[in-house]
């Protein structure tokens, strides 16, 4: 196997523990809800926070992470709660299109796919992504 191959297959064994965790059996429905939180927690961090946080995932994630990424603009600081986050989440335009998810599944597709991102990110990052957002999105990790 290439080292091509093998960046695809961490990406497939990536979004197949989202989707043993959000109990569903797509896998494109598990990549369009995983590119909608990476792209909310992008979103929100500090871009070298972020940076370290995604250099942990795999390679495949990692441009998922960067597709539309503007590094020079800070932390998009306006979402400051739970609900706020989820609702990036859920507007996103990859996900918006051709997925119908009720309100009350979001919060558990945001706490399935940050579950599974504390599978494959060491803790020390984690917590240093964790520290950087507003107490209210702090309970999504747990």
């Amino acid at each position: 196997m290439g080292l091509f191959d093998e960046w695809v297959q961490k990406g497939h064994d990536f979004l197949h523990d989202v989707m043993k965790e959000l109990n569903i059996e797509d896998e494109h429905r598990a990549f369009r809800v995983t590119k909608a939180v990476l792209h909310a927690l992008r979103d929100r961090l500090d871009p070298r926070e972020g940076k370290d946080f995604v250099a942990q995932l795999p390679m495949v994630l990692k441009a998922v992470w960067c597709d539309g990424w503007d590094p020079t603009r800070g932390p998009d600081k306006s979402i400051k709660r739970k609900r706020e986050f989820i609702q990036k989440v859920m507007n996103d335009p990859g996900l918006v299109r051709g997925m119908d998810i009720p309100e009350e599944e979001a919060e558990r597709i945001v706490r399935g796919v940050l579950n599974v991102l504390k599978k494959h990110v060491t803790w020390g990052e984690v917590e240093d992504a964790i520290r950087q957002l507003p107490e209210e999105i702090r309970e999504l990790w747990e």
